[in-house]
């Protein structure tokens, strides 16, 4: 909803116009303000990894200097006992250093899994929050479009964020926004504001008999050429999609 309807609505609600905007922009301040906290949170935890990376790094340095100083004393040692010995330190600082950098990358991975598992998620409730789903059948909707593209997060940084693609660059939101324009999309939906939506049908998609809900262009009490004209002149593409599933529900009625 833009923020004209939105200050109408509250206005409609009793609220001067003056509080209806005061109101908008206290929530506003809010989420700002939780999107800055989660922004520090994450940096902070970032900036963890870097101090850890750093020290590891500086770990291995040491033990690359301590790694050649024990060759030069083999080279110069040649007896086997001394051999052994220093083979074994080599291998003990070997083992130290692999097991600080497998604890540095599983801290990394479960780091980026968590971030980027939020990233979607919030990519997921900024689409679809204006839909209103049959009981239900929210998670099977996502699930239809998870299936039918590979999804991953952008190699770099788009306006100070990352962002879900699928195989053809094209956004996770904007995947999801197409996919309920769709019939087969609507059929999860009560009702949409994503635009060129049908407003949503009964059901799977048709109620009994293949009758569509709410469309004027179903023969009987629902048929009205008043609303066929109005949608005609306002909303092209809601007048074909609805001429489109009244001729699919007659069909399945002949």
């Amino acid at each position: 909803m833009d923020l004209k309807k939105l200050i109408a609505n509250l206005k409609a609600e009793g609220l001067s116009e003056e509080d209806a905007v005061k109101l908008i922009q206290g929530e506003f301040d809010a989420e700002n303000r939780g999107l800055i906290q989660k922004r520090d949170e994450l940096l902070a935890q970032e900036i963890k990894l870097k101090e850890k990376n750093a020290v590891l790094e500086a770990a291995a340095t040491e033990s690359a200097k301590n790694i050649a100083i024990l060759n030069d004393q083999i080279k110069k040692n040649n007896p086997e006992e001394y051999k052994k010995l220093y083979e074994d330190q080599l291998k003990q600082l070997g083992d130290k250093h692999a097991a600080a950098l497998a604890v540095i990358e599983a801290d990394r991975d479960r780091f980026r899994d968590s971030h980027f598992a939020r990233i979607k998620e919030d990519a997921i409730q900024s689409a679809t929050k204006d839909l209103v789903f049959i009981d239900g059948l929210r998670d099977g909707f996502i699930s239809v479009v998870m299936q039918r593209n590979q999804f991953a997060p952008s190699s770099a940084e788009i306006d100070g964020k990352f962002i879900f693609t699928n195989q053809d660059g094209k956004s996770l939101e904007s995947v999801l926004h197409e996919f309920s324009l769709t019939n087969e999309g609507k059929a999860y939906i009560k009702n949409t504001n994503a635009g060129a939506g049908s407003g949503g049908v009964s059901g799977a998609g048709a109620c009994g008999g293949g009758q569509v809900s709410g469309n004027p262009f179903v023969k009987g009490k629902g048929f009205n050429l008043t609303e066929q004209g109005r949608l005609y002149k306002e909303d092209r593409s809601k007048y074909d999609a609805l001429k489109a599933e009244a001729a699919e529900a007659e069909k399945a009625t002949a």
